[in-house]
């Protein structure tokens, strides 16, 4: 064999060592490299979110008669209203081919959890963007049965508020004092609370015009009822707050944002 033949068979073997590594060495880059998972977390309920925290996390939920592995999780600080971004940086090595995963979210307010996911939420790790997770009201954890926290109204008398607008809200302090919204107008003033019975005093609300009647008649009814307000009486969850009059007929019902005053 010629010196110039062995040269260049060194040659060509040299070269495919260097291609195989240079292959070997960007795949096991790519393997290394994480995969990051974002998009929000929304939930439909009317209700605004005080400070809270987030936890997402990825599962393994391939093997249907076995609970869910946790494969990643993460925990975030809320100083917002929904949507909320999350986003999750997960090993590529953690991931298992044939395998099928989902991502499961909970809000926390004050340690309690106030939004779940029902079921885990199919994800395809193709798609690693503007996921959007939907979360539920998390209601098998009573919440305080107290006064104390704000509240928006979803019925005067008989006339149901649940039609999508913006509804009267009212935040019950610990020192009794009352802060709130007509919609139009911003009111404040105190409450007494005693056992079961309750009145307000001392109501004083700015003097915006509405802007329409409906919001207007809605106004005068809501702060009518304030006036005449005599009972209060508390849902077993904690949730819902009604409001009635000396004959404990119903005249406002309304549903906690939170269990701490908003305002």
């Amino acid at each position: 064999m010629s010196l110039l033949l062995l040269r260049r068979r060194t040659t060509l073997a040299l070269s495919a060592l260097l291609l195989g590594c240079g292959f070997q060495s960007s795949r096991a880059q790519a393997q290394t490299t994480p995969l990051t998972l974002q998009g929000n977390l929304i939930y439909r309920e009317r209700i605004l979110l005080p400070a809270a925290r987030a936890e997402v996390r990825l599962l393994d939920v391939s093997t249907i008669s076995k609970a869910p592995a946790v494969i990643s999780t993460d925990s975030m600080d809320i100083n917002q209203q929904v949507p909320v971004p999350f986003h999750l940086s997960i090993n590529r090595n953690l991931f298992k081919p044939g395998h099928t995963y989902a991502l499961s979210a909970v809000i926390f307010v004050d340690g309690q959890p106030w939004f779940k996911t029902p079921s885990p939420a199919p994800v395809s790790l193709k798609t690693s963007k503007d996921i959007t997770i939907i979360l539920r009201r998390e209601v098998t954890q009573s919440l305080p049965h107290t006064l104390k926290g704000s509240w928006h109204t979803d019925k005067i008398g008989q006339t149901s508020l649940r039609d999508g607008t913006i509804t009267p809200t009212l935040d019950l302090h610990g020192d009794g004092t009352v802060s709130g919204s007509t919609v139009c107008n911003t009111i404040k003033g105190r409450y007494t609370a005693m056992g079961q019975t309750i009145a307000f005093s001392a109501i004083a609300s700015t003097k915006m015009a509405c802007a329409d009647s409906t919001v207007t008649q809605r106004e005068r009814a809501f702060l009518h009822s304030l006036e005449t307000v005599k009972n209060w009486e508390i849902s077993s969850q904690g949730e819902i707050l009604t409001l009635s009059n000396q004959a404990k007929e119903p005249l406002l019902v309304l549903h906690r944002q939170s269990h701490l005053p908003l305002k």
